[in-house]
C-alpha cells in the first residue's frame, strides 16, 4: 500500500473512534442527562428520538454530499458541529436544549459514519472487506471508552460533565489532519455494474431491511443496557462498565474477524454471530441479574462483526455510490430511531422484563431478513 493510502486508512480509523465515542455516550450518559435536564427515564428517552432523526436526516444530505463535493470537505463541517455540539451538553439546563444537542450529533455523527464508511470503499475498492471489519474495530473501541472517560470524568469534577470535552479535545485532531490529505474519487466495479438495474434494486431494498433491524438491535443493547441495570438495582458507574463489556467484546469480535473471513465464509460467520445475538437475549430473559457482565460480553461477540460483514457483503452485490450508502445510513438512522426510542415507554408500560423479550424479538426478525435477502441475491 502507498504511503497516502496508509495516512488516509489511519486517519479515518482514529477518526471513527470518535464517531464510535458520540454514538455510544447516551446510554451510559442516560442517567447523568436526565439529571441535569431534570427528567423522568421515560422522558429522556426523548433523547434517542431526536438522534435518530438527526441520523436520519444527516444521511439523507451526505447522500448527495459525497458525492457532489470533496468527502473530506464535508467531513471536516461534520466534526465542527461534532465538537461543538459536546461542549455544549455539560452546560444544557433544559431537556429541550439536550433535544436540540442530540439533533445535531446524530445529524452529524452519522453523516461521518457515512463518510469514513465510503472513504475506505472508495480507497480500495475491491479489497476493502477486512479495511471496513477493522474500521468498524475502531468504532467499536470509541463506544467501549467512553464509560471509562466518564468515569474518570467522575474523579476530576465529580459528574460526567467534563468526559464530553475530553472527547471533544480528541475530535479536534481530525479536521487538521483530513485538511492536508486528498479525499478519494468513487470509481464503479465492474462486477457490480454489470447487475441488471432491477436486480440491484430489489438486492438493495432487502439489505435496507437487514441494516434497520441491525442497528435498531446494536443501539437498543448500547442505549439501554446500563439503565435496565440501573432498574434492576445496579449501582449507575457499575452499570455504565456493562456497556464497556459489551464493546469490549463487540471489539475483540471485529479484530479476530479480520483474520477468520480468510478461512470461513461471510454467509456461514454472518450467520454464527446471528446465532449469539438470539443467545444472548435468551440468557438475558432465562438468567439471574449477576450474569449481565457476561450476557453483555456475549450480546457484544454476536454483535461484534455483523454491520462491516455485511456492509462488505453489499458492496460485492450493489454498486455503493454516495446516494445509496446514504441511504443505508438513512436506514440505520431509522433502526437507531425506532426501537431504542420505543424501549423506556414499553418498559414504563409493561415493565423492566419487557427489554429482554424485545431484544430477542429483534434479533429473529433479523435472521429472517438476512435469509431473504441471500434468496434474493440468489446466494
Amino acid at each position: 500500500m502507498r504511503i497516502q493510502e496508509w495516512k488516509r486508512t489511519l486517519t479515518y480509523n482514529a477518526m471513527f473512534i470518535v464517531c464510535g465515542a458520540v454514538a455510544g455516550m447516551l446510554g451510559p450518559a442516560l442517567v447523568y442527562l436526565a439529571d441535569i435536564a431534570q427528567a423522568s427515564v421515560s422522558q429522556i428517552s426523548i433523547l434517542f428520538t431526536a438522534r435518530g432523526v438527526g441520523n436520519i436526516l444527516g444521511a439523507l444530505l451526505a447522500s448527495r454530499m459525497y458525492d457532489r463535493f470533496a468527502g473530506h470537505h464535508y467531513l471536516i463541517a461534520m466534526l465542527a458541529i461534532v465538537i461543538v455540539g459536546l461542549l455544549a451538553i455539560p452546560m444544557a439546563t433544559s431537556l429541550m436544549m439536550l433535544i436540540v444537542i442530540f439533533f445535531f450529533l446524530g445529524a452529524s455523527e452519522v453523516s461521518i459514519n457515512t463518510g469514513a464508511n465510503l472513504m475506505m470503499l472508495w480507497l480500495h475498492r475491491e479489497k476493502a472487506g477486512s479495511y471496513v471489519t477493522f474500521l468498524h474495530l475502531c468504532y467499536s473501541a470509541g463506544a467501549m471508552l467512553v464509560p471509562f472517560v466518564f468515569v474518570f470524568s467522575t474523579w476530576l469534577s465529580g459528574d460526567f460533565g467534563a468526559g464530553f470535552w475530553l472527547i471533544a479535545l480528541y475530535s479536534l485532531l481530525f479536521p487538521i489532519l483530513l485538511l492536508r490529505q486528498v479525499s478519494p474519487t468513487f470509481e464503479s466495479s465492474g462486477t457490480t455494474g454489470a447487475i441488471a438495474a432491477d436486480k440491484q434494486k430489489s438486492r438493495f431494498h432487502a439489505y435496507l431491511w437487514v441494516v434497520f433491524l441491525y442497528v435498531g438491535f446494536e443501539i437498543t443493547i448500547a442505549g439501554w443496557l446500563s439503565t435496565y441495570a440501573v432498574l434492576e438495582g445496579w449501582q449507575q458507574d457499575k452499570a455504565a462498565i456493562l456497556i464497556s463489556w459489551f464493546f469490549l467484546a463487540l471489539s475483540f469480535g471485529r479484530l479476530f474477524a479480520v483474520p477468520i473471513q480468510t478461512w470461513i465464509p461471510a454467509k456461514a460467520l454472518i450467520y454464527s454471530l446471528m446465532g449469539l445475538c438470539i443467545l444472548g437475549s435468551v440468557m438475558l430473559i432465562s438468567l439471574s441479574q449477576s450474569y449481565l457482565a457476561f450476557i453483555a460480553l456475549v450480546l457484544g461477540l454476536g454483535c461484534s462483526a455483523l454491520f462491516p460483514l455485511m456492509f462488505a457483503y453489499a458492496n460485492s452485490i450493489i454498486t455503493l455510490t454516495g446516494r445509496r450508502t446514504g441511504i443505508v445510513f438513512v436506514c440505520c438512522g431509522s433502526g437507531a430511531l425506532v426501537a431504542p426510542s420505543l424501549t423506556g415507554p414499553i418498559i414504563e408500560s409493561l415493565g423492566v422484563a419487557a427489554f429482554p423479550a424485545l431484544l430477542l424479538g429483534l434479533a429473529l426478525l433479523l435472521v429472517w431478513r438476512w435469509w431473504r435477502l441471500l434468496v434474493i441475491a440468489g446466494r
